[in-house]
């Protein structure tokens, strides 16, 4: 079931981490990480699982402007994050930028 679930994100925007109801001092550190993704060119979205699971999901801005997350991609960052929250930290996720014909 976990893999069922894991290859099954939802993406969300940024803003709605502001909803959660995180602490000042939490959202202090996702706009800084959102910020300085900025400054490299780079998006920041949330990523979500029917389970709970959820990561900042940094990814490049480029164009053209489609994001496409495969199953395989879903399941390595659903880990990830995953781990991340087990070991209470924030889950930060980026995905590299690719091209496929």
């Amino acid at each position: 079931m976990k893999s069922r679930v894991a290859n099954r994100a939802i993406l969300q925007p940024f803003s709605v981490l502001r909803k959660v109801g995180f602490s000042s001092r939490g959202m202090q550190r996702f706009e800084r990480y959102r910020t300085e993704q900025k400054r490299l060119n780079r998006d920041v979205m949330v990523m979500r699982w029917a389970d709970g699971i959820w990561c900042a999901l940094s990814v490049p801005c480029q164009a053209p402007q489609a994001i496409i997350v495969d199953e395989g991609q879903q399941i390595d960052a659903y880990e990830d994050a995953r781990a991340c929250l087990d070991s209470d930290f924030l889950p930060f996720v980026s995905l590299s930028w690719e091209v496929h014909a």
